[in-house]
């Protein structure tokens, strides 16, 4: 009882422990936001390059041309039994044009019915998903509007505007957050023509030919939010069918059609590396009917001549800045944890300081039948019960601050007119904002064990006091 009684008297009394309290706190939630956003912004990115590519990728590296026979791909790979669904891509470069904006996008052709099992673009649209369409429904370029409001839209038009195919445009191509963060979608954006010019492939099939460009009228039909900057800012969707008619890689004359990618996703635990091999061998059958340039993944590195057809899983797709980031990652986390040897030191110094001060209070405690390892113990629990408090209030504040940071953000760039968080820079339009568990008990632990250990040499320093020393102590 007497060990409790002092541990609570030396918090009340002896406030200048309150510093070591505020260090271990501040540098507790520090870790935890630091950690949690570096780790939210990994998995973010994870969770949205994922849903954008798919789980498995089929792509010729290193042209705009392509590759053809993709039917037969499709055909084969759709038997695997891992796979979910499967679907061709498109992807080339374009000018979007619509009222005063004019800007270089990047244009993808694909069939939207098919991207549900594929990706998660179905979950990215507006009016399909969020507004009105239930989840199971495959995503269309259907116009919003009945026919007769796009023949008004425009009187006169030699061509029936009713006839234009849709549009899905990545949300801040053309969309802004008003004041209170909320996206501002008016009805206007989807009776307003856009015209899309690209770029056909040249004869040599390695380059795009500004002779041979395509121009386009289009409605807009919905917009799409993956949730990745890069991604929303600067691309639109269109029918695969009318992005291949328009960039010559439909069969013609005897040539087969082509495509620039076959996205595939796989079912709910199927494993990844078993299922690219298989995809791979169906690939590489197709490759050798028809004498195409196929590079399994086992030699990818050592043979990338010739532009060959790859077979990539997202995770390779994505390696490079995977990489980078989980780096970055560490990196903060050694950083962090040398500063939070800080707050051990800090510990160490006032507790010494305290167990100089009160020598004569530690001899009358021994004479009067306290042990060493009773004495220990007090100062031992005083470093566990500031840990323990500062391990809570550090905690506590680090959750707050995790899932507020957007409002602060917001708030910071108001008064201060400070934007931290660029998405330009960080790839996602808003801060990562959730912590992990695990990490979060790790930094509860972490907190405690430092405070515990910042302790420990003026507790044996305290054990190891002479009592009849200790009294004559001035």
């Amino acid at each position: 009882m007497y060990k409790l009684h002092l541990i609570l008297k030396y918090l009340r009394k002896r406030r200048i422990a309150w510093v070591s309290l505020v260090a271990v706190t501040l540098c507790t939630a520090m870790v935890l936001v630091v950690i949690s956003v570096m780790g939210g912004w990994l998995r973010m990115f994870k969770e949205g390059f994922h849903g954008v590519t798919g789980d498995i990728v089929v792509t010729r590296q290193g042209t705009y041309s392509g590759f053809p026979y993709y039917e037969k791909m499709l055909e084969k790979i759709e038997r695997i039994p891992e796979v979910r669904g499967a679907a061709p891509i498109l992807r080339t470069g374009g000018l979007f044009h619509v009222a005063n904006i004019r800007d270089l996008v990047q244009v993808v052709g694909l069939q939207p019915e098919k991207m549900h099992l594929v990706n998660k673009f179905r979950d990215s649209l507006y009016l399909q998903n969020e507004k009105f369409g239930p989840a199971t429904r495959p995503a269309t370029f259907d116009k919003p509007f009945r026919d007769e409001v796009y023949r008004q839209s425009l009187p006169g038009s030699r061509a029936d505007p009713a006839n234009w195919p849709g549009m899905i445009v990545g949300t801040y191509l053309i969309l802004n957050k008003d004041e209170q963060g909320q996206i501002e979608r008016p009805d206007l954006m989807y009776r307003v023509p856009v015209k899309l010019t690209v770029m056909g492939i040249s004869d040599d099939m390695d380059s795009l030919d500004p002779q041979t460009k395509a121009e386009r009228r289009y409605w807009i039909v919905d917009d799409s939010r993956m949730k990745i900057w890069q991604v929303d800012n600067k691309t639109v969707y269109v029918p695969f069918d009318v992005l291949q008619r328009d960039l010559k890689m439909e069969a013609f004359e005897g040539e087969p059609a082509r495509t620039s990618e076959i996205a595939i996703g796989l079912k709910d635990g199927a494993d990844l590396a078993a299922a690219r091999a298989k995809v791979e061998a169906a690939v590489a059958e197709v490759c050798h009917e028809y004498s195409l340039n196929f590079v399994p993944s086992a030699e990818a590195k050592s043979s990338m001549l010739g532009a060959p057809i790859r077979v990539m899983t997202w995770q390779e797709i994505n390696a490079d800045f995977i990489a980078a980031v989980e780096n970055e990652k560490v990196l903060l986390i050694i950083l962090f944890a040398i500063i939070s040897v800080v707050a051990v030191f800090l510990i160490f110094c006032i507790f010494y300081m305290i167990v100089a001060e009160k020598t004569r209070d530690i001899g009358i405690v021994k004479s009067v039948g306290a042990t060493s390892a009773g004495v220990a113990q007090i100062f031992l629990g005083y470093g566990l019960t500031i840990g323990l408090t500062g391990a809570v209030l550090g905690t506590a504040a680090g959750w707050w601050v995790v899932h507020n940071i957007n409002w602060l953000h917001e708030q910071i760039g108001r008064l201060l007119g400070v934007k931290v968080w660029d998405p330009k820079t960080y790839a996602f339009d808003t801060i990562p904002n959730t912590i992990n568990p695990k990490e979060m008990i790790v930094i509860f632990i972490v907190a405690i064990i430092a405070s515990v250990i910042g302790s420990l040499v003026p507790a044996i320093r305290a054990a190891q006091l002479n009592p009849v020393e200790a009294l004559r102590w001035e």
